[in-house]
């Protein structure tokens, strides 16, 4: 199911009938049943069935579709910060494994879908799956996103 709605918000052509795009660097178009989260204020019910879901709760944009948490948010970057997705993998990889989680990692690829390369890394936590994204960028700006 993670693959199946990142692959869903990642591959949209098009948004649905709203006034103001979600992100103004990608089109992205969410599944029927999403709804949309206030993230200043996850409902306890929310925040009873993850363990965790500040890192989550810092994206702009945060949607519930189904039991699963789905967040996004445009990014800018500088010129003196210009990191390759190759970069940031090998960032993330040596982190966990100096945090003793290299175990735990499902996923650390690099895809291409509609001619944007993404970045997308995963990791199961006990019982819990994370998995976020981050497009290569245009110009200095992309798009970056978790689910939980």
């Amino acid at each position: 199911m993670k693959t199946i709605l990142i692959a869903a918000l990642l591959s949209c052509l098009s948004i649905l009938q709203q006034e103001e795009p979600l992100s103004k660097v990608a089109n992205v178009e969410l599944p029927q049943k999403s709804q949309r989260i206030n993230n200043n204020n996850l409902s306890a019910d929310t925040k009873s069935r993850f363990k965790s879901t500040m890192a989550i709760s810092q994206y702009k944009h945060l949607y519930e579709v189904g039991k699963v948490l789905l967040a996004f948010s445009d990014y800018n970057e500088t010129k003196n910060n210009l990191k390759a997705l190759e970069d940031r993998r090998d960032e993330w990889l040596g982190g966990m494994n100096e945090l003793g989680l290299k175990s735990n990692i499902n996923r650390a690829e690099i895809i291409k879908i509609n001619n944007t390369r993404f970045l997308i890394m995963s990791l199961k936590n006990g019982d819990e799956y994370y998995s976020s994204f981050i497009s290569d960028k245009k110009g200095l700006k992309g798009i970056s996103g978790s689910r939980e």
